[in-house]
């Protein structure tokens, strides 16, 4: 089927099959239009992230001005009216006036929390709350259970040595570490580094962040650049203890991470602590921020 074929009843319905798999997209409205307009009032298109087409608003410059402001309106998250004078040289010469409306369509960050003890309930009630859809894992059935976790978006069964074998992770996909022990936790990390996710965050101390960094570069041979996305401890430093304290501290963390499109690093510099290097002749590292 052609783009031109597309009825504004098949652009929503393709929209909806995006949003069910949590794509981003950007829906384009022919929200006015005055003179010769490669197309009508009302025209519809959905663009996607990689710039694919679904519908068109008449094809031509118009439309290639749309699709990159559309794209644009997907990293920004922010919407856009886009007024187009066709008579405008030398692009432009149909002599006709349109004004685009592009309202960007991104699902929400998607949160996994392995560990669904006191910190993993508490933090999937806060982060849903925030906006968050959050998934939360344990390999005990009994801890996973929509009245322990009614605002969990997915709720999952899983072995922790192998739960990453059942969940997509992606630039716009956080992880949180909050199991019962060390081993648990250690098994979790050390998958978790190895996705695309921009932010691995460990609950536990500064010793215990310590020993396992130094697990991490020498055993597991992750390079500083990889451990950037590790926050340990997990949190903003706001002296919280109690679970819905370190619930609050890591959902801040996260809302500017999230609201700062994933560009943040880790242990290496938000918290001023530098990153230590094992294995290799240590160099004084020097603190930025």
């Amino acid at each position: 089927m052609s783009k031109e074929s597309i009825s504004g009843a098949e652009v929503f319905s393709e929209l909806a099959l995006r949003q069910k798999r949590r794509e981003s997209c950007a829906l384009v409205l022919l929200v006015e239009s005055q003179g010769s307009v490669p197309a009508k009032t009302g025209a519809k298109m959905l663009v996607s992230r990689s710039g694919t087409l679904v519908g068109t608003i008449g094809g031509g410059t118009m439309e290639k001005e749309a699709i990159e402001h559309a794209l644009q309106a997907m990293v920004t998250g922010k919407p856009i009216t886009l007024h187009i004078d066709l008579s405008a040289p030398p692009n432009y010469v149909c002599g006709g006036s349109a004004t685009l409306y592009i309202e960007p369509i991104v699902p929400p960050c998607g949160l996994i929390i392995a560990g669904a003890g006191h910190v993993g309930q508490t933090l999937c009630k806060v982060a849903a709350y925030a906006g968050f859809a959050v998934t939360v894992v344990d390999d005990r059935a009994e801890f996973i259970d929509p009245a322990i976790l009614p605002d969990a978006h997915r709720l999952l069964t899983a072995d922790f040595a192998t739960m990453f074998t059942q969940l997509e992770v992606n630039a716009s996909t956080y992880i949180v570490c909050a199991t019962r022990g060390h081993a648990h936790d250690y098994t979790v990390i050390r998958q978790a580094l190895a996705t695309a996710a921009p932010y691995v965050g460990l609950v536990g101390s500064r010793s215990k962040r310590s020993g396992f960094l130094q697990r991490l570069q020498e055993e597991d041979g992750f390079t500083k650049e990889k451990l950037t996305r590790l926050y340990t401890p997990v949190g903003l430093n706001i002296g919280a203890v109690s679970p819905p304290e370190i619930a609050v501290s890591i959902t801040a963390e996260l809302i500017r991470i999230r609201s700062n499109n994933g560009h943040e690093d880790g242990v290496d510099s938000a918290r001023g602590w530098g990153l230590p290097t094992y294995g290799q002749p240590q160099t004084t590292a020097a603190h930025r921020g």
